[in-house]
């Protein structure tokens, strides 16, 4: 059974962590910011297939260490579902999926890579999984703004909340039905968030509002379509 552990802020290990997301995402858009529309097409479409590799990687490596349980390994915290829902938005384009990427899986992984909680334990490999996966998910809305010049559509921010409410409810439900815990919605993390306020269900309710915030806000700065 995997032991859920913390990297404690402002550790070596956490430095390193945020530093690599940093200088992984910066040179990517850096070095790419200029070549052709086909170029950087090819390059989305062959990142979604590494991310597909590192995903099915990380599962077969779970079953080697016998560590695999249905308790933490099926993908159905937030940002393994926006972690899937990119690799598809890199491969489909769908303009709902830049959404859900740019307005809540970007965010969420923010706060994943400022206090990080590794559910699958901290050996090598799950830790570059964990850096990897939650990068690659600031990292894919902002290529697709910043070098593909994708926008946002009217009302999008709504529509992506009332999205993720669907998930809630149907995850909560599977808690129920299996004793999990995914989406951290029957009890808290272990991580020491200053955002993660009260006992259940009510610090639920506070993360709603603040995840509500963090959509309204990135999508009042974000380019929109006419």
């Amino acid at each position: 059974m995997p032991i859920h552990e913390i990297i404690e802020p402002f550790t070596v290990l956490w430095w390193k962590g945020i530093v690599s997301c940093i200088v992984f995402i910066s040179l990517i858009i850096l070095l790419l910011y200029d070549s052709s529309i086909e170029f950087k097409q090819n390059i989305i479409k062959y990142f979604a297939y590494i991310a597909i590799f590192v995903y099915i990687s990380t599962i077969i490596y779970s079953f080697y260490l016998g560590t695999w349980t249905i308790k933490d390994f099926l993908p159905f915290h937030l940002c393994n579902i926006s972690y899937f829902i990119c690799i598809l938005l890199l491969l489909f384009k769908k303009k709902w999926m830049y959404e859900w990427s740019l307005l809540l899986g970007m965010p969420s992984a923010f706060h994943a890579l400022i206090t990080p909680e590794l559910i699958w334990g901290s050996t090598n490999w799950y830790l570059f999984e964990y850096y990897f996966m939650h990068g690659s998910l600031i990292l894919v809305p902002l290529y697709l703004m910043i070098l593909m010049k994708f926008k946002l559509r009217s009302f999008s921010w709504l529509k992506t909340f009332f999205r993720v409410q669907v998930v809630f409810i149907t995850v909560f439900i599977f808690n129920l039905l299996f004793d999990t815990n995914y989406m951290f919605l029957m009890f808290k993390p272990l991580v020491n968030n200053p955002l993660i306020i009260g006992d259940w269900p009510y610090y639920i309710l506070i993360i709603q509002f603040i995840g509500f915030l963090h959509i309204s806000l990135i999508y009042k700065i974000s380019p929109k379509s006419a």
